[in-house]
């Protein structure tokens, strides 16, 4: 293994720990309460979206195919997870459908947008959501009793993520049409 590997692999973990994630959250299968063993895989599989990243633009050794592979590996792990909290009633439903959907439209965007020859950057807002997204995660696995105005932490840090989710999707689309 070499170092120009190690982005990579790191994104490898964070796409195939989701599954594992995934599983264990429904085993737990508790509306309340920590879970504190897929909490942790969790926890070190999103900060590999971090240090991949930052490994490859240190080392020179970024490429399409870890960029799709990074791409991929957020959007498979957010998903899983948000499908397990909904699975056993953590999370609404309506607020996976959207999270995913958003996804699979700005992903579908981004592609066409390259198909025509076009590329759209991640954008600032996009990479807030992302960081949201993960927090999200800790903060609906951890189930903390802490209540803002009738709505829990947890609820309160899924809802930024969502609304994060869209604006910066109604940016990657305002980046397309001007692009055309």
């Amino acid at each position: 293994m070499t170092r120009e590997n190690i982005p990579d692999l790191l994104a490898w973990f964070r796409l195939l720990s989701s599954p594992v994630i995934l599983f264990l959250i429904i085993a737990d299968g508790s509306d309340e309460g920590l879970m504190l063993v897929p909490a942790v895989i969790a926890f070190i599989a999103a900060w590999t979206d971090y240090f991949d990243g930052k490994l490859a633009r240190k080392w020179n050794v970024s490429s399409k195919t870890g960029a799709f592979l990074d791409t991929i590996a957020d959007k498979i792990f957010v998903s899983t997870i948000f499908i397990g909290f909904t699975v056993i009633g953590r999370v609404s439903v309506w607020i996976t459908v959207l999270l995913i959907s958003r996804e699979f439209i700005v992903m579908a965007l981004r592609g066409l947008a390259g198909n025509e020859g076009n590329m759209i950057p991640p954008s600032i807002t996009g990479k807030l959501k992302a960081s949201f997204q993960f927090w999200s995660i800790g903060f609906v696995m951890f189930d903390f009793d802490l209540a803002v105005l009738n709505w829990s932490i947890d609820e309160v840090v899924v809802f930024i993520a969502l609304l994060l989710s869209y604006i910066s999707g109604y940016q990657y689309f305002r980046e397309y049409y001007i692009n055309q």
